[in-house]
């Protein structure tokens, strides 16, 4: 799950310096810098128009084409920095955006994505409610609260994205901003409105800190929480930031976070006044963004500072640097906040709005035909809602599929045929193209001029979404990074880079303005990569002991009610019948036999 994996990275850090080496701190090959430097070097540059874009840093600071690790990195440095474009995935920033952030939506198992909309302070109207029953029902989406106050609509297909942001939208819901580096949630409890115990209006303050914060890009997620008493309800003094209401005002805790090693938030001022508050959050956070490394939560972020001046820990540091301001930076830092507050859009709405970025959306550009979400996986009955089947094991069937060839279509009879023009092909991203039954990824390497063409189904999980994935190279050899586990795959001959799975490729030319892939038939194709014969079955344990001891032995007599028959020979039957369908004999194909 990846969970481990800051312990990891700290272990080999401690064993490489007791050999006497070290851990590089740079972010990939391709940038020779920290997050931290590459930020203040974009930052301090005299010449802001010259890192404005992600290929003006790379050429200025960097080398190579950039990975699916730098490209997020200074995507989000843009968007902390510049935010200049309504959206994340505009102004051909969608190739610097992860698994996430390109769709914003969260891409769960399956290839499908779950949406969030934003609920200040957990706050909702009975119409909003009911605005997302109504879309849950029209798409079929498995609905559930999440642990911040929220209601998740999970099993939307990509193309369905705009159509359900309308939707709600309708009713006054925007982006939650659940699939970005960015404030997640202000929880709150209903404090002085209708406890008897509390002493502030928490949730009117929650909902005032959200709506300020909403869309603010960082190094990682942020969360928060109003509680409107000592008694802390909202659970504050666990999150980045958090408020506990007094008589006096609000305590203002910072540096609290849950996830592998849960850490308790310091506080950083006592009884101060709701705009006191949001000055100091202001400066926390910008401080945060500039300084912290990538993927860097506020927590172990906050530890690593410095000591105050009398040795009062990071803590002390913190409130010389925000109250006091030791550095001579609250200036910069209250400007540049206020910059992303005021230049803030609701994503979602820019989508709905744009032809041109809802065209980002259709799941095939050279077709308006679509696959359901149910064509690429089962989808199982849970408790009066459908989920997704569970993936196998990684090494059972289902999983880190292999052709049957490395070039199982070397003998067949190709052609040229045209998917699209080059202008529905989006510049240094993957698009997918629907061919037959087959799904392919056409990539559109703008900056070297080069196109690629392979399979759209990763074969690590049997999931249809390689075109989403972020390209880049690896010491010089092109890449798709699977935007699910990030399986590297060369787009040139398909190997996996860090692996021995492949991924079948195909010949791409362009001939004045039409791209042109070179493939076997479409029967040929369907047979080997065809959506029907790919999608992810249903797998239910079986007990071969205690099942082997219902099979009848050859010959034996079985009886069905009303007539005696050979059992063996009706199983048989059976499996010739089955053989014979038009499912028949695939590895997918199962067939269900009680003998009574």
């Amino acid at each position: 799950c990846g969970g481990c994996e800051p312990q990891v990275k700290q272990i080999l850090a401690q064993e490489l310096e007791k050999l006497g080496g070290s851990l590089s701190t740079h972010m990939c090959e391709h940038f020779p810098y920290s997050r931290p430097e590459l930020m203040a070097l974009i930052r301090t540059d005299p010449d802001i128009d010259s890192v404005d874009s992600f290929d003006k840093i790379l050429a200025k600071y960097g080398k190579g084409d950039g990975c699916e690790t730098c490209k997020p990195v200074v995507g989000s440095i843009l968007a902390s920095l510049v935010n200049a474009d309504e959206t994340v995935i505009g102004g051909g920033r969608n190739a610097l955006q992860d698994t996430n952030d390109r769709s914003l939506a969260n891409m769960q198992r399956g290839g499908s994505y779950s949406v969030v909309p934003r609920v200040p302070g957990g706050e909702l109207t009975p119409e909003q409610l009911i605005a997302m029953g109504e879309t849950a029902k029209k798409y079929g989406l498995y609905t559930k609260i999440t642990g911040a106050q929220r209601v998740d609509l999970f099993g939307a297909a990509k193309y369905q994205l705009p159509d359900i942001w309308e939707e709600l939208g309708k009713a006054g819901l925007e982006s939650g901003h659940a699939y970005g580096k960015a404030l997640r949630t202000v929880k709150s409890c209903v404090g002085s409105t209708w406890c008897r115990y509390g002493v502030q209006d928490s949730v009117s303050f929650a909902v005032r800190v959200e709506n300020r914060y909403k869309g603010v890009r960082s190094p990682h997620k942020m969360k928060s929480a109003v509680s409107g008493c000592v008694r802390e309800c909202a659970e504050a003094q666990g999150k980045d930031f958090g408020m506990i209401a007094t008589e006096n005002g609000y305590n203002l805790y910072v540096g609290g976070n849950g996830g592998v090693n849960p850490i308790h938030a310091q506080l950083l001022a006592a009884d101060i006044d709701e705009d006191t508050v949001l000055k100091y959050v202001d400066r926390y956070l910008m401080y945060y963004i500039l300084t912290a490394d990538k993927l860097e939560r506020t927590a172990p972020w906050q530890l690593k500072l410095p000591s105050g001046k009398n040795g009062g820990g990071p803590i002390e540091h913190l409130k010389e640097v925000i109250i006091e301001d030791s550095l001579g930076i609250c200036d910069e830092l209250d400007t540049r906040m206020q910059h992303l507050v005021d230049s803030y859009h609701d994503e979602w709405a820019e989508v709905v709005k744009n032809p041109d970025l809802r065209k980002q959306f259709k799941q095939f550009v050279n077709t308006d035909e679509n696959q359901e979400r149910s064509d690429m996986i089962d989808f199982v009955d849970m408790r009066g809602q459908l989920r997704p089947a569970d993936w196998p094991a990684d090494g059972q069937d289902q999983t880190n599929w292999k052709a049957p060839d490395d070039d199982i279509f070397a003998r067949s009879e190709k052609s040229w045929v045209q998917v699209g023009s080059v202008d529905d092909f989006a510049p240094n991203v993957g698009s997918p193209i629907l061919v037959g039954d087959t799904q392919l990824a056409v990539f559109n390497n703008a900056k070297r001029g080069e196109w690629y063409c392979t399979q759209n189904m990763c074969p690590h999980k049997q999931a249809f979404v390689l075109s989403q994935g972020i390209i880049g190279d690896a010491n010089g050899i092109e890449k798709v990074a699977c935007p699910l586990h990030k399986k590297q795959f060369a787009l040139k001959d398909g190997a996996q880079i860090d692996g021995d799975l492949k991924i079948l490729t195909f010949p791409v030319k362009i001939e004045g303005d039409a791209v042109l892939v070179e493939l076997p038939a479409e029967q040929e194709l369907d047979a080997i990569l065809g959506t029907q014969g790919l999608r992810v079955m249903k797998t239910d344990c079986i007990d071969i002991t205690g099942d082997a001891i219902k099979v009848p032995p050859r010959g034996a007599k079985v009886e069905i009610p009303g007539e005696y028959v050979d059992g063996q020979k009706e199983l048989e039957k059976l499996m010739k019948d089955e053989a014979g369908s038009p499912l028949g004999g695939g590895s997918n194909s199962t067939i269900s036999v009680e003998v009574k």
